[in-house]
């Protein structure tokens, strides 16, 4: 069986004469070895054919990601294969391009701030349509935002909504969201906030669910019909794949270009490889960095990096639940400064990415000069830490570490650096959906390796999705759990004593500073109060920020049209030649 089944043709008399007739000329040209007149005869057929399979053919490209998906309601899911699946089920209102700009989706054009930065109207395109029929109104898309907005629904991604009070409708197609003051990069924020428009009243009572959100809606696991994008939601079986359809009613008329796609969860690298090679897999995400440069000099496919929104994290326990060494800020800068990221960029990822310095990228204007200008590899400030904290001769620590990829291999080259400074560390790799239950649901852990993806290029947007989301945390800095009396109250190293505020402890001061910056319309001053945030959690380590690694993905020659970027990948225009 192949990618292509052919259904059986059913042609009229004029189409079957027209093919006859050029199949037979094409044959005697053949034979006689005839002219360009010939020749231009054969090649008519060929695209009447081609035509006639474009029509009644049925082409599915299969695609291969790294990581299953969780759930698809657009205000719940906060993970990268998700995203990637159900973009091409619902449209963004706006859209972040592979070059990082800002273009309209759903509406008609990106918004400029009015009323002094405090509104943004969003006008709907005329004739959208769901994937049932019925058409996209403007209640539909407040009803979308609203849902988000009502902190009763606990959407993980009601932070992506920063200083947004309410909306109204102000026209037949044109919603205002009103702002409790100004806020320039709101349109940024909702590349990644506002990933869908539902038709009202389809979400039903939010339940308790499976994954980062640990929320579900009607729409988690069945999308069926809600959706605008060029495709439609088939069929999701878990541990297996995602089918998806073509819309034939999409307001773009130029996608999409195969009938199908069908994206395949295959988290061993060896077996994504090996299916790439035999040609039962067209695309697959994360290659591995080891195999890229002979993926790239493989006949027949194409292999291509740039740099990547995924940052390599040791993700460290800050609650004291009795026996948590990470408990301790002294010990948690021991591991700070006994990781060697250069080396596990050159061990693990062969040179294809950069190492960090702090949770953003060490070449950006928006990265804190000082973290700049430090070496975070220190072993002899390890070997200090360790001394303040009581620990001179070491301690011991767990690290849990996501199966497939390359989780468990990093984990042991930090088991082995932190051997060199007396910390003993134990690695036990674990399924995603295990890790994440752990992480999240829990206080019994130490250390978990795993990434995480930036969504778009703007600093304070990471410095709240990481830090500042009470609903999407990694750290147990603020973390939900049935052993504390207050299941909010934070943990951690208290704020700054340069602070100016009474804040009893530090994530409550890191929250406001990072509204300040956000609001903040002063380019420079918003600058320096994230260059504070930024060396606030990287010297205390909140968690530790190892590498942004570049973006490997490889696909048959065959297919066409696949756009890579930073911050996004585009499939909506991807073909495949038979």
């Amino acid at each position: 069986m192949t990618d292509k089944d052919f259904v059986e043709f059913d042609l009229d008399r004029r189409q079957f004469m027209a093919v006859a007739s050029a199949l037979g000329g094409a044959s005697l040209a053949g034979c006689t070895g005839g002219g360009s007149d010939d020749q231009e005869d054969a090649d008519d057929v060929q695209s009447t054919v081609n035509e006639i399979e474009d029509v009644q053919g049925n082409v599915r490209l299969n695609v291969a990601l790294s990581a299953e998906v969780w759930n698809f309601d657009p205000a719940l899911w906060t993970d990268t294969a998700t995203s990637t699946i159900g973009g091409l089920i619902y449209d963004e209102v706006i859209e972040l391009t592979t070059d990082e700009q800002l273009q309209a989706g759903l509406v008609e054009e990106v918004p400029k701030p009015k009323d002094g930065g405090t509104a943004f109207d969003f006008t709907l395109r005329e004739g959208l349509t769901f994937h049932n029929g019925d058409d996209v109104t403007v209640d539909d898309f407040k009803y979308s935002v609203d849902w988000i907005l009502n902190e009763e629904n606990n959407s993980p991604i009601r932070s992506r909504f920063p200083f947004v009070t309410d909306t109204e409708i102000v026209g037949d197609r044109t919603l205002r969201m009103n702002l409790e003051k100004p806020f320039a990069t709101l349109n940024w924020w909702l590349t990644r906030g506002l990933e869908g428009i539902v038709p009202e009243d389809s979400r039903g009572e939010t339940k308790e669910g499976k994954g980062p959100s640990g929320l579900a809606t009607d729409l988690t696991k069945d999308p069926t019909g809600v959706g605008t994008g060029p495709f439609k939601f088939v069929e999701w079986k878990s541990g297996s794949h995602v089918l998806l359809e073509k819309f034939e009613d999409h307001w773009r008329d130029d996608v999409p270009y195969v009938d199908e796609i069908q994206f395949n969860f295959i988290g061993e690298n060896s077996t994504r490889l090996a299916e790439l090679r035999s040609g039962n897999i067209g695309l697959t995400d994360k290659v591995p960095p080891k195999d890229f440069e002979s993926l790239k000099g493989q006949p027949g496919i194409t292999a291509e990096s740039v740099p990547g929104n995924l940052t390599q994290v040791l993700y460290l326990n800050l609650m004291d639940s009795g026996d948590n060494p990470m408990a301790n800020v002294n010990n948690r800068r021991a591991v700070l400064f006994g990781i060697d990221a250069e080396e596990i960029l050159d061990e693990i990822f062969y040179g294809q990415g950069v190492v960090q310095k702090g949770p953003w990228y060490p070449d950006s204007d928006w990265t804190s000069p000082k973290l700049k200008e430090m070496d975070l590899y220190d072993p002899e400030k390890a070997r200090e830490e360790l001394e303040k904290a009581g620990n001179p001769d070491g301690f011991e620590m767990d690290i849990i570490a996501t199966k497939g990829s390359w989780f468990k291999d990093e984990a042991v080259v930090i088991q082995n650096q932190l051997s060199n400074i007396g910390i003993d560390v134990s690695v036990t790799a674990v399924d995603k959906s295990t890790l994440f239950d752990q992480v999240y649901g829990t206080t019994d852990w130490h250390a978990a390796m795993e990434d995480w993806g930036q969504s778009i290029p703007v600093a304070t947007y990471w410095l709240d999705a990481g830090y500042a989301d009470n609903n999407h945390n990694h750290n147990n800095w603020h973390h939900p759990s049935e052993d504390l009396q207050d299941p909010y109250e934070p943990s951690g190293p208290p704020a700054p004593d340069h602070a100016e505020g009474d804040y009893s402890n530090g994530h409550e001061w890191f929250v406001d500073r990072l509204r300040e910056a956000q609001a903040e319309t002063d380019e420079q001053k918003q600058k320096e109060i994230v260059y504070e945030l930024e060396e606030y959690v990287t010297l205390n380590a909140i968690q530790i920020d190892i590498a942004y690694v570049n973006s490997l993905s490889a696909w048959q020659d065959s297919i066409s049209g696949y756009d890579m970027g930073t911050f996004v990948d585009v499939y909506r225009r991807i073909a495949k030649d038979e």
